[in-house]
């Protein structure tokens, strides 16, 4: 009989890498966290401790799970007794999480979408006619995002850009489109390559909030072949920067203003970590 598993689930990660060693959970982010670990508790293996946030005490032979290796789940392990033996350093996981790293592997796939570093480029990017979707390096479930009209910014709009790239040195803006079908590659990166676990069809609501996902059925070769050899590279590029351990690759197709066809875009964002709707299918283990 394997071990059961002790996880961590760090579900507020991104905020902290966003904030190095600074950070600490405020009242309501606790409260959230905590809420959304109840909601898939669920859905864990069964006979599974989640010692944070839930705080179930583990036996000492548990296996410990980290939601993404952060500073603060290795700590929490630690104290329940069942630390973490190895994980990526703190500056490894911010990098790869960090939306610049995804948006240099993107290949221009979604044109007009452009890295910005300075006010000056972002301001002359807003002037653009058209939507577009401001992006902080770090963000999750829509947090970190603003909707601007090309050539309209508002004086809040320009404070959003500033405070971005005083904090995270590069903001990306990218066209609003219209998504038809959200896609998610669920995979593991290790020395030895990566290993396709699944694809998922998310469901997202109005805000990016994650609600649900199922196991994407009857892919067309056209969709599904792009999404495995985008992950495939995105863990190659995983494994140079130093990381190993689970990751996601989100995608979506979309018709661009609504008026275009039907396209794909296999390169959204990379979450190097277990990912929303991660189930057994996709294991929790290394290979």
């Amino acid at each position: 009989m394997s071990a059961p598993l002790a996880l961590a689930l760090n579900l507020d990660a991104e905020i902290e890498l966003a904030r190095a060693h600074r950070y600490q959970r405020t009242r309501e982010m606790s409260e959230r966290v905590r809420a959304l670990a109840l909601a898939m508790k669920p859905g864990l293996p069964r006979g599974a401790f989640v010692v944070d946030p839930l705080g179930e005490a583990a036996p000492p032979d548990a296996t410990p799970i980290a939601w993404c290796p952060t500073p603060s789940a290795r700590a929490a392990l630690h104290a329940a007794g069942v630390p973490l033996a190895s994980a990526p350093d703190v500056s490894i996981l911010a990098r790869v999480n960090a939306r610049p790293f995804a948006f240099a592997l993107s290949d221009g796939e979604l044109e007009g979408a452009v890295l910005v570093r300075d006010l000056e480029a972002a301001l002359a990017a807003l002037a653009r006619p058209g939507a577009w979707l401001l992006k902080r390096s770090f963000g999750v479930s829509g947090r970190g995002q603003r909707p601007v009209r090309g050539g309209e910014a508002t004086e809040a709009d320009a404070r959003f850009v500033a405070a971005s790239l005083r904090d995270d040195g590069a903001l990306v803006i990218e066209p609003r489109v219209t998504i038809a079908r959200e896609l998610s590659v669920h995979a593991w990166v290790t020395a030895a390559g990566t290993q396709i676990r699944s694809i998922r069809e998310q469901t997202i609501d109005a805000h990016g909030a994650f609600v649900g996902s199922t196991h994407a059925r009857a892919l067309e070769a056209s969709v599904r072949d792009p999404l495995v050899a985008t992950a495939e590279r995105v863990g190659a590029a995983l494994a140079d920067a130093g990381y190993a351990g689970p990751f996601g690759v989100d995608a979506y197709l979309h018709r661009g203003d609504s008026s275009g066809p039907l396209a794909l875009r296999t390169l959204s964002e990379i979450n190097a970590r277990y990912c929303m709707g991660w189930d057994d299918v996709d294991g929790w283990l290394a290979p």
